[in-house]
C-alpha cells in the first residue's frame, strides 16, 4: 500500500511541474516579446532623437543661410558683400581663416578680393595665384573642382615649395578651396577656408559651403555684368561727348578756310586785277587745307575698314622726309619756329609707301607746329638703330599732361579742349600716323614730361634688307606730258561744278560740252561724239553707273573713254565704277594735276586701242 500511495503522490507533482514549465515557457516567450518591443521602442526613440538632432541642425543651417541671405540683401556695397561672404564661409566651416578670389580672364589667374584672419604678408603673397600653384586654390583652378588638404605637412604637391613656408608663417595647416561656378558652368572665382590644425571638413560643411559658393558666384557674375554695363554706359557717354566735340571742331575747322575763301571771292568780284595775284594763292592754300582735313577723315575711315592698300616701293628716307617737310613747312614758317633736320650720313632705303610714310612724318611735324608757341624749336632727327630707322620729332611746345599720354593716339583726342582748340585740328593726325606706321610694321610713341614744355614723338620703321624685285621710286612725281586737244563731255547735275571744270578744260585747249540733266546725256553724247566723258556718279533720275552702261551699249560711243567723278573714293567705289564700264575714277575735289593725269591716261589708252581700267 505504501508503494501504491507513493506512486499516486508522484503523479500530482509531475503535473504541477509540467504546468510550471508550461507557464515558464509562456512567460519567457512573453518576456522575449516585451524585450523585442522594448528594443524596438528604444530604437524608435534613438531614431527620434537622431531625427530631432538632424532637424535641429538643418534648422540651424537654414537659419544661418537665411541670415547670410538677409545680410547680403541688405548690403549694397559690393566690397562689403564679399567680406560678409568670407565671414559666412569661415563660420560655416568653423575655420580660422577664409578668402574669396575673383578669376581674371585676361591674366588667367585668381585675384584676392576679400579675406578673414590672414595677415598682411599672406594677403600680399597670395594676391595673385596662377593655375597649378602649390596651394589648394591653385590646384582647384587647374582642375576646376574642389581640392581639400587635411594637412599641408603631408601633402606631396606642396613639399619643399615657398608656399609651404608661407603657410607655416601664416599659421595655416589645412585648407579647402571650392570653385565659384556660374549657372552656365563658367568659373568666376574661388572660396577658400583655412585651419590652424589638421582638419578634414564634414559632408555637412561642404554642402553648406557649396550653397555659399553659389551665392558668391551669382554675386560676382552680377557685379561683373553691372561693371560691364557701367563701363559701356561710360563709353557711350564719352563717345557722345567726343561726337559733339568733334562736330563742333569740324565746323570750326571748316569755317576757318571758308572765311578767307569767301572774302577772296568778294575781292575778285570787285574786279581789281592787281588783287588777284594776292587773293588766288591764298584761296588755293585754304582750299588745300580743307581738302587735307577731309582726306584725313576719309583715310581714318578707310584704314578702320581695312580698305587702304599700301603701294610699297624702294624709297630713300631722305626723299620721304623732304616730301614731309615740304608739306609741313608753311605751318612751321607761319609760326616762326626754328626748325632743324639731322639725317643719317649714308643713304637709308625703305620698302614703303612713300606718300603714306611722308604723311606720318608730316602729321608729326604739324602736331609739333600747332602745339609749340611762336618762335619755338622743332627738331627732326633720323638715325639708324639696328635694323630700324628711328625718326624723332622734338618740340619745345606746351607738353602733354600725364593723364593724356595713354589717349594721345586715340581718334578725335585733343590735348586741350579750350584755348588750344582753335589750332588743334580735328584730333585725327596722330591717330592716322599711328595706324599707318603699324601698317608698315612700325610704331609711333610719345614722351613728355607732363607739365614741362616739349614732347618727343618717335617713329620706328624697318629698313630695307634687300632691293630684289622691288621697284625704285625717287620720290618725284614728274610732270605729265601735255595732252592734245580732246572733245570732252561733262555730265554733272551741279551746274557750278560742271561749268568750272569746263572752263578749266577749255583753258587747257580742249573742246567741251556740258549736260546738267543726266537723262539728256545720251542725246548730247550722240550729237557731240566725245572722245572722253566725265560722269558724276550721284545724279538724280539716272546715276553715273547706269549712264555709263548706256553709253557703253551704244556702238557710236563704245570707245569713248569714261571718267567717273565722285566724292566717294574707296576701293569698293572704284570697283563699282569699273563694273559699270568706267576707265578711270576721280575723287572730288579734283586738282589740275588730277585732270591732266587722267587726260594723259586717256590718250595712252586710246592710242593703244584698248581701255585701261584704273
Amino acid at each position: 500500500m505504501d508503494a501504491q500511495h507513493t506512486g499516486n503522490q508522484d503523479r500530482p507533482d509531475s503535473a504541477l511541474q509540467q504546468r510550471v514549465d508550461e507557464r515558464t515557457a509562456e512567460l519567457s516567450q512573453a518576456l522575449a516579446v516585451v524585450e523585442a518591443q522594448k528594443r524596438e521602442l528604444e530604437h524608435a526613440l534613438r531614431m527620434r532623437d537622431e531625427i530631432q538632432l538632424q532637424l535641429e541642425a538643418e534648422l540651424e543651417d537654414a537659419r544661418l543661410l537665411h541670415g547670410i541671405s538677409a545680410m547680403l540683401v541688405d548690403e549694397h556695397n559690393v566690397g562689403e558683400l564679399f567680406q560678409k561672404l568670407v565671414d559666412a564661409a569661415t563660420l560655416i566651416m568653423r575655420s580660422d581663416f577664409g578668402s574669396i578670389q575673383r578669376y581674371d580672364e585676361a591674366r588667367g589667374e585668381l585675384q584676392l578680393i576679400a579675406t578673414r584672419g590672414l595677415n598682411d604678408e599672406a594677403v600680399s603673397y597670395w594676391q595673385w595665384v596662377h593655375p597649378g600653384r602649390a596651394t589648394t586654390c591653385g590646384h582647384a583652378l587647374l582642375k576646376s573642382q574642389r581640392v581639400v588638404v587635411p594637412d599641408f605637412e603631408s601633402w606631396g604637391d606642396i613639399s619643399g615649395s615657398d608656399d609651404l613656408i608661407a603657410f607655416r608663417a601664416a599659421g595655416v595647416r589645412a585648407a579647402q578651396s571650392t570653385p565659384l561656378l556660374t549657372r552656365s558652368g563658367r568659373l568666376v572665382g574661388m572660396i577658400t577656408t583655412h585651419w590652424t590644425r589638421s582638419h578634414e571638413p564634414q559632408e555637412r560643411d561642404l554642402r553648406l559651403i557649396d550653397i555659399v559658393a553659389r551665392q558668391a558666384a551669382d554675386l560676382i557674375e552680377r557685379n561683373s555684368a553691372a561693371e560691364a554695363l557701367q563701363h559701356h554706359a561710360r563709353k557711350l557717354v564719352e563717345a557722345d561727348r567726343y561726337k559733339d566735340e568733334f562736330l563742333a571742331t569740324l565746323a570750326h575747322e571748316l569755317r576757318n578756310p571758308l572765311a578767307p575763301i569767301r572774302n577772296g571771292l568778294a575781292v575778285l568780284k570787285i574786279g581789281k586785277p592787281e588783287q588777284a595775284q594776292r587773293v588766288l594763292p591764298m584761296m588755293e592754300r585754304q582750299l588745300h587745307h580743307m581738302v587735307h582735313l577731309i582726306d584725313d577723315l576719309l583715310d581714318v575711315s578707310r584704314i578702320s575698314r581695312g580698305m587702304v592698300n599700301l603701294k610699297r616701293a624702294r624709297v630713300q628716307l631722305s626723299a620721304v622726309i623732304d616730301s614731309a617737310v615740304e608739306t609741313s613747312r608753311p605751318l612751321i614758317s607761319a609760326a616762326n619756329h626754328r626748325f632743324t633736320i639731322t639725317l643719317p650720313g649714308t643713304a637709308v632705303w625703305l620698302n614703303a609707301d612713300m606718300t603714306r610714310v611722308a604723311q606720318i612724318i608730316s602729321n608729326l611735324l604739324n602736331n609739333a607746329a600747332k602745339y609749340t608757341p611762336p618762335g619755338g624749336d622743332i627738331e627732326l632727327v633720323a638715325e639708324v638703330i639696328g635694323d630700324e630707322v628711328v625718326v624723332r620729332v622734338i618740340d619745345s611746345g606746351i607738353g602733354i599732361p600725364a593723364a593724356m599720354l595713354p589717349r594721345i593716339f586715340e581718334l578725335f583726342t585733343q590735348v586741350d579742349g579750350s584755348a588750344e582748340r582753335s589750332k588743334g585740328g580735328l584730333g585725327v593726325g596722330l591717330a592716322l600716323a599711328k595706324r599707318l606706321a603699324e601698317m608698315h610694321d612700325g610704331s609711333v610713341e610719345v614722351e613728355s614730361a607732363g607739365g614741362k614744355p616739349g614732347a618727343v614723338f618717335t617713329l620706328r620703321l624697318p629698313i630695307m634688307a634687300s632691293t630684289t624685285n622691288v621697284a625704285e621710286d625717287d620720290g618725284s612725281d614728274g610732270a605729265p606730258a601735255k595732252a592734245r586737244a580732246l572733245r570732252i563731255l561733262i555730265v554733272d547735275d551741279n551746274e557750278d561744278a560742271a561749268e568750272t571744270l569746263s572752263l578749266l578744260l577749255q583753258e587747257l585747249g580742249h573742246v567741251t560740252s556740258v549736260v546738267t540733266e543726266a537723262p539728256k546725256a545720251m542725246a548730247a553724247a550722240l550729237a557731240f561724239l566725245p572722245e572722253i566723258a566725265v560722269l558724276d556718279l550721284g545724279m538724280p533720275h539716272l546715276n553715273g553707273f547706269d549712264l555709263a552702261r548706256l553709253l557703253r551699249a551704244e556702238p557710236a560711243l563704245r570707245d569713248t573713254y569714261l571718267i567717273a567723278l565722285s566724292g566717294w573714293g574707296m576701293e569698293e567705289d572704284r570697283a563699282r565704277s569699273r563694273d559699270a564700264g568706267m576707265d578711270h575714277h576721280l575723287t572730288k575735289p579734283v586738282t589740275l594735276r588730277d585732270v591732266e593725269d587722267a587726260l594723259l591716261k586717256s590718250i595712252v589708252a586710246m592710242g593703244g586701242g584698248i581701255s585701261k581700267r584704273s
